[in-house]
């Protein structure tokens, strides 16, 4: 089942809450949950909003629902549809009671009360991979989730640069956004400078005829 399950704005990266820490498991998740947050630092508009990542025998999955990033992080046995099904049964439980809220949180763990109802949510799991004899209930579960079948895959690695790269991208664009006003500016200062020269020349040629023409003449 998850060792761990983290709640975070998916915008900026802010943790909202987690879940609480079984001291039983005698697992070190330590760099695990450094991990959880770069991965929602690397969080970005173009990022997929199911996934699962591969980190070292444990693997994240995540979902992102109305922009909050909901994660867990499972032994790579575990299957991921009820992974993501154990997600979702959070997702709603979070957005029913804090969803109207989110965005005025301003400090990390603001809801940290919520762990205890993911911890009451992860016993249903444990509870629900117990019975998992019940090969029709899984079928259901599987028929249920069968959108799963599309989620995206890496590795923790991987994950990471994809975070840094589209960050790059993003700068790029933003300076070659930034170029391409420049060039319009300076551009139409140039057709408008140019439609002056012109005008001028008009006059002066127009001006040194008439003059021409007053000596001449007359």
């Amino acid at each position: 089942m998850a060792l761990l399950t983290l709640i975070a704005r998916a915008s900026d990266g802010l943790a909202l809450s987690a879940s609480i820490q079984d001291e039983e498991s005698g697992r070190n998740i330590s760099d695990y949950q450094a991990q959880a947050k770069q991965i929602f630092r690397k969080l970005s508009p173009q990022s997929p909003t199911k996934c699962s990542i591969e980190s070292n025998q444990l693997v994240f999955h995540y979902v992102i629902e109305e922009g909050i990033c909901y994660l867990a992080l499972c032994e790579h046995s575990y299957p991921p549809q009820l992974a993501f099904s154990y997600l979702e049964n959070i997702h709603r439980d979070f957005s029913e009671q804090h969803g109207q809220d989110v965005h005025r949180a301003q400090r990390p763990y603001h809801f940290i009360e919520f762990g205890v109802e993911i911890n009451r949510i992860k016993r249903g799991y444990v509870e629900t991979q117990s019975r998992r004899a019940s090969s029709s209930k899984l079928r259901g579960l599987n028929s249920e989730l069968q959108g799963v079948q599309k989620i995206m895959f890496e590795n923790i690695d991987a994950a990471l640069q994809r975070g840094e790269l589209v960050s790059a991208l993003s700068d790029k664009a933003q300076k070659l956004s930034i170029s391409s006003q420049r060039y319009r500016k300076e551009a139409r200062y140039l057709n408008l400078r140019a439609s002056l020269m012109a005008k001028i020349v008009v006059v002066v040629v127009v001006l040194f005829f008439l003059i021409f023409l007053r000596y001449w003449l007359f």
